[in-house]
């Protein structure tokens, strides 16, 4: 591998370190603001919505442990961000891991679990995100109750994934006593309704990673990338890079960007925002008909 490779997959701490503090000052700010319980309020928790659910790409990229060149902060970090997500980290870990083997194969990625929208109900029940948050409540409780029989768990981790959990719903437990006898609905305005008003900010973007795409091995043609502005790119990590991401995840984050130049020519399907993508999407499921992605 020549140095201009190696370059694409050197780690560092300093471009994670930056955007987490950055959003963690503005999850603190934002916060104070709803816990002042002013007359814009409900902006305030919309926004805090947008920020919490951004924290699924740190969570995504330490898992892949790609975010910091520092094993204990990409452990830390996905341990938090999974925590806010109800998405146990050494769970999410497993799970990501068998879809990155097994991208778009119907029978083998877990991912596909449940199909994506085929029609305009379908679509806008996963968008509201109802369906996920079914899934992560009965997959939490299933956990906690020592039933890790998922095949994508593998048998030396299956004990650290139920000892996660339950340390999960101690802290949860702990969180909540806290909030109820100090009679603060911080817990209640800060974190669950800002979750469930940002979730499907969250399935729009997830969506267009491989809606549509081609049920194939080629990582340049079962995952899309998406040109986005940089503000975007920021707070989703580069994720929007989908396609570079899958053909080489142990590229960090950070040059994401760069080896997107690389491989452009070769990625099939690329649209040019994310109102495009869901306006395609759509068009795709009123007409029934076969559009062009690529």
């Amino acid at each position: 591998m020549n140095q201009q490779k190696k370059l694409l997959f050197q780690k560092t701490n300093h471009h994670a370190s930056i955007r987490i503090l950055f959003l963690m000052t503005l999850l603190i700010c934002n916060g104070y603001q709803i816990y002042l319980d002013n007359t814009y309020q409900i902006i305030f928790i919309l926004f805090q919505g947008l920020l919490l659910v951004s924290l699924f790409a740190p969570l995504h990229e330490c898992s892949h442990s790609t975010a910091f060149k520092s094993k204990f902060l990409n452990q830390a970090v996905m341990f938090f961000c999974g925590m806010v997500h109800l998405m146990p980290s050494i769970w999410f870990k497993e799970f990501h891991m068998e879809h990155h083997r097994h991208t778009q194969d119907p029978k083998m990625d877990p991912e596909l679990g449940n199909e994506r929208p085929r029609s305009i109900g379908s679509y806008l029940f996963l968008i509201s995100g109802i369906r996920i948050w079914i899934d992560l409540v009965h997959n939490f409780f299933r956990l906690f109750a020592g039933i890790a029989n998922q095949s994508y768990i593998r048998k030396r981790n299956i004990q650290k994934v139920i000892l996660e959990v339950r340390f999960l719903f101690g802290i949860y437990l702990l969180l909540f006593i806290l909030s109820f006898n100090s009679n603060n609905p911080f817990l209640l305005y800060g974190w669950i309704i800002p979750m469930i008003l940002g979730q499907p900010f969250l399935r729009l973007f997830l969506l267009a990673e491989h809606g549509f795409c081609d049920q194939t091995t080629d990582m340049t043609k079962n995952s899309r990338t998406t040109k986005t502005n940089f503000l975007v790119r920021f707070f989703v990590w580069n994720m929007n890079y989908h396609a570079e991401h899958h053909s080489r995840p142990a590229i960090p984050f950070h040059k994401l960007q760069t080896f997107h130049k690389e491989i452009e020519h070769k990625i099939k399907f690329q649209e040019s925002g994310y109102f495009d993508f869901h306006k395609k999407y759509l068009m795709q499921l009123i007409t029934q008909k076969d559009l062009h992605w690529a």
